[in-house]
């Protein structure tokens, strides 16, 4: 069996591993394809595409972009965009329809994290953005390198209990941020000449019939595919993913989401429990390659 994994984190956001290991390990883990899909930036794609080059599996530039989605009464989400074939330089000039929108979100991130800090300082919590910020090493900055902080600092235990207590939404230090609309943004990635797909649509609070009108009118925007192959996705929703997809002529992908961390659910790659076998998103994968190869 062939494996893929189309969503991995690097140090480029809140990832562990620079996207050089990333590509390292992709390779010593005999992956046919992979892409890095930092959140809101794309920094790590050169530094990724580079150390692919010197092995056999086929590198994908991507993207994780939080979004609102406009159905109902209105959600976040994250939607993934892929660029095969895509000439990296080209994708991170900050001149760019898509610059452009990279460059809004990460402000979203910059203008929330010390409300943040704020808001911790009222609990309690005395975190200083110089220590952030250090963490991050000129990355982009969120919550995670704040709950490693807090960490560093003896507030909490582990970055799970940082966000159990404080920094996950409801908690008394979550502050929302600004996001792209979901069409602005799957316009964007289609104008850079990438595929929009929406990630783990399984943690959307939406049943079937819901999942289901929500993909007809985004398919309709402009949508490619739906990340169906998740760790946390169940096989009941696989099979409901999976239907949805072909009603809709949106492709089938997957990822293990990962980080690097402990807390991952899965490994870079899967493993026995989980994986993403490339026959499974095979159209996917050959229209990748395809423009890879071009």
């Amino acid at each position: 069996m062939q494996r893929v994994d189309m969503h991995i984190h690097s140090t480029a956001s809140d990832g562990v591993l620079a996207p050089a290991e990333i590509a390292g390990l992709a390779a010593e883990r005999s992956l046919y394809m992979f892409s890095i899909t930092d959140h809101d930036t794309l920094d790590g794609i050169m530094e990724g595409s580079a150390r692919a080059a010197s092995s056999e599996a086929y590198f994908v530039p991507g993207i994780e972009f939080s979004v609102e989605v406009d159905a109902g009464d209105g959600f976040s989400a994250h939607l993934l965009g892929y660029f095969p074939g895509a000439g990296e330089s080209e994708l991170v000039r900050s001149d760019t329809p898509l610059g452009e929108a990279i460059s809004y979100v990460q402000g979203g991130r910059v203008r929330r994290n010390p409300r943040i800090l704020d808001r911790l300082r009222e609990n309690g919590v005395y975190i200083q953005m110089t220590d952030v910020a250090a963490l991050a090493d000129g990355e982009v900055v969120g919550r995670p390198h704040i709950a490693q902080a807090m960490v560093d600092a003896g507030y909490v235990g582990s970055m799970r209990e940082a966000f159990n207590r404080f920094l996950a939404k409801g908690r008394p230090a979550y502050v929302d941020r600004d996001r792209l609309p979901v069409r602005q943004a799957m316009e964007v990635i289609r104008s850079s000449g990438g595929l929009p797909v929406m990630a783990h649509p399984g943690y959307i609070a939406l049943d079937s019939d819901g999942l289901r009108d929500l993909f007809r009118t985004l398919k309709d925007h402009g949508l490619a595919g739906i990340e169906v192959y998740y760790p946390a996705h169940s096989g009941e929703l696989v099979s409901s993913l999976l239907a949805i997809a072909e009603d809709f002529d949106l492709f089938a992908t997957g990822g293990t989401d990962f980080h690097g961390r402990l807390e991952d659910a899965e490994p870079l790659g899967g493993s026995g429990n989980f994986c993403v076998d490339m026959e499974k998103v095979r159209y996917f994968v050959d229209l990748c390659r395809d423009r890879i190869r071009r």
